[in-house]
């Protein structure tokens, strides 16, 4: 009688933060939400995938507590990045199978950006591993990938938390995970600069590379929201964990878990058909309130025939 809304869920950025997208879709998973539509971003294109591929959240978490995710990254010294990116292809290959995004189980959208032509690059064909390395390929981090004519890397330098490429895929309802939260600070107001030497530790250049590449990816996943409006927005704060934290991965999935958990109420709202909402939907102002009255009217004068 009533269709049910076809549910998008939009997985953003944040490096090893985005093991949290895993514990939202266990919660998703546990309480019979279905996922018609995913969008990933870096490392929501590599949760995107596996879950698409294989829509099993518990086996996907089994997948990253057995793995030794620092072993996937293959460091170097060069001018083009830090990490080649080969071997987190090779396994993505291997999990996926070699699969096509036609073989998925679940419609995949994966971004990346376009450095040449400076613009977003949506995925939904061909080798679904390929398209998943040139989402997370952190400019300055990891090598850009090749792919036609275009030189890619991560999408998030554009796109965050794809939400607008699941409504124009037809999806009725989109949840967004954001897992870059970091709480608002007020700007520090008439600091004095002084030429003494400060006692604070300079960090390392890694360090200070993930610290800001952690801010500004907070501030996009904010400014994503705010302009493409999701019909709910889990926020997850992982602020205290960096890009590369390859030690607590039950932890972080927990905290996705947590977050979604506490949304679930509003998760079920928006989810679930209701006859009142229907109702609401279909009640055209001007013909339906007409027709309503009639029929009204009609019930009212049978009553008083009755009596």
């Amino acid at each position: 009688m009533f269709e049910r809304k076809k549910i998008g869920v939009a997985l953003g950025s944040g490096g090893m933060k985005g093991l949290a997208h895993i514990g939202v879709l266990k919660v998703l998973e546990e309480h019979k939400i279905p996922v018609d539509f995913i969008s990933g971003t870096s490392i929501g294109a590599v949760i995107g995938a596996l879950y698409a591929a294989e829509p099993n959240a518990k086996k996907l978490e089994k997948i990253a507590l057995d793995q030794k995710l620092n072993s996937l990254f293959d460091y170097t010294l060069s001018r083009y990045g830090l990490i080649k990116g080969e071997k987190i292809e090779k396994y993505l290959k291997e999990k996926l199978d070699n699969v096509s995004f036609k073989e998925l189980k679940i419609p995949l959208f994966v971004t990346a950006f376009d450095l040449e032509e400076k613009r977003e690059i949506i995925f939904s064909k061909g080798d679904v591993a390929k398209a998943v390395r040139a989402s997370i390929a952190i400019p300055g981090i990891f090598f850009p990938v090749a792919n036609n004519k275009e030189m890619l890397v991560d999408g998030g330098v554009i796109d965050p938390i794809p939400i607008k490429i699941l409504r124009k895929m037809g999806a009725d309802i989109v949840i967004a995970v954001n897992v870059n939260k970091m709480q608002e600070r007020p700007p520090v107001l008439n600091e004095v600069a002084t030429t003494k030497a400060g006692k604070k530790k300079i960090p390392s250049i890694l360090e200070n590379a993930l610290t800001s590449i952690g801010m500004m990816g907070s501030e996009s996943s904010r400014a994503d929201l705010d302009a493409n409006k999701a019909d709910l927005a889990i926020n997850v704060n992982l602020e205290k964990i960096n890009m590369f934290e390859f030690k607590k991965t039950k932890f972080i999935i927990e905290k996705g878990r947590m977050a979604a958990a506490k949304s679930l109420n509003d998760i079920k709202n928006i989810a679930e058909p209701s006859p009142f909402k229907f109702f609401l939907q279909e009640l055209n102002p001007k013909k339906n309130v007409e027709k309503i009255v009639r029929s009204v009217k009609k019930t009212i004068a049978k009553a008083k025939e009755l009596d």
